[in-house]
């Protein structure tokens, strides 16, 4: 049974006439004709009864008539569903995302995507640098915000640099040295260490363990939270003090004190990160949209290194 068939007899149904069916099909009448005979025959049902001036629906046509329309109707509907996917404005987006950068940028730019597209399912998922990784490999999620892919996994995914975020050390309000407006990192080297747990971020953390060593010590490190908020949260309790990327800024965690650190050390780069080929329409679009704010977010966010 082929979909014509439906709206051939639709048609003539409701135009209780194979000549102004025909014509409003623009098929000819004799092929209209032939194919509700081929659908008669399928079905092993009469659905009309034929005169020489019009045309009636039996007991089964007027049923069959029913389902043809609904039928009719949800392929139309289809249609228009199949072209909404394909222009991202249906879906489903997942996103992955890790609290060290996101807070900044990231619920504005959710914000006016849903707006746009407001029938696109989203999921956010939070997760650390490595799981995200894990889950784009794997199709699980569309995007992944989050550091800089380490060169192993940057071969087997595409990112797109979103900006860069400078280093700070993060002292409790009341340590002595808190009212400094920047700092060595040897003036660090005999308090405790909160730094956050390797296994959340292992590139970042490696990043910030090798500056500790760059300036001649290696941290007491005597906690390791799994989240920057916990972190912070920790060295406000004066347990230690610690390094974080300035996006921490972001948590407006009271009782701690940001202090750019001397010399300025390499930027780390926040990335938005997805599989290899072609994204689906929903991950197009939202790529795009973060594309478009890029300018302002830079701007707004960019770390510049001090002169």
């Amino acid at each position: 049974m082929e979909l014509r068939y439906l709206l051939y007899f639709a048609t003539v149904a409701e135009q209780q006439s194979f000549t102004r069916a025909a014509e409003k099909l623009r098929t000819a009448q004799s092929a209209i004709s032939q194919q509700i005979k081929t659908l008669e025959e399928e079905l092993e049902v009469k659905l009309l009864v034929r005169t020489k001036r019009s045309v009636k629906l039996t007991a089964a046509g007027h049923a069959f008539l029913r389902e043809a329309k609904d039928i009719l109707n949800r392929v139309e509907q289809s249609k228009v569903e199949a072209r909404r996917a394909a222009q991202g404005d249906t879906g489903t987006l997942s996103i992955g995302c890790f609290g060290l950068a996101e807070p900044r940028f990231f619920p504005k730019l959710l914000h006016a995507y849903r707006a746009q597209y407001p029938a696109v399912r989203i999921h956010v998922c939070e997760q650390s640098p490595d799981e995200q990784l894990d889950a784009l490999e794997l199709g699980r999620i569309d995007v992944g915000v989050t550091a800089a892919l380490p060169e192993t996994k940057a071969r087997r995914l595409v990112q797109e640099r979103v900006f860069s975020a400078g280093v700070v050390a993060v002292l409790p309000d009341r340590h002595p040295l808190a009212r400094l407006r920047k700092i060595s990192l040897e003036k660090l080297a005999n308090d405790d260490w909160v730094l956050l747990r390797r296994s959340s971020a292992p590139e970042l953390v490696d990043a910030l363990t090798l500056l500790c060593t760059k300036a001649g010590f290696s941290p007491r490190i005597i906690a390791e939270p799994a989240n920057m908020q916990t972190m912070l949260i920790t060295v406000f309790s004066g347990i230690g003090v610690s390094l974080a990327p300035t996006c921490v800024a972001s948590f407006h965690q009271p009782g701690v004190t940001l202090i750019p650190i001397q010399p300025d050390p390499p930027p780390l780069e926040i990335v938005a990160a997805r599989p290899k080929g072609e994204p689906s329409p929903a991950a197009a679009a939202f790529l795009e949209m973060l594309r478009q704010q890029l300018p302002a977010i830079r701007s707004k966010y960019a770390y510049h290194h001090s002169t």
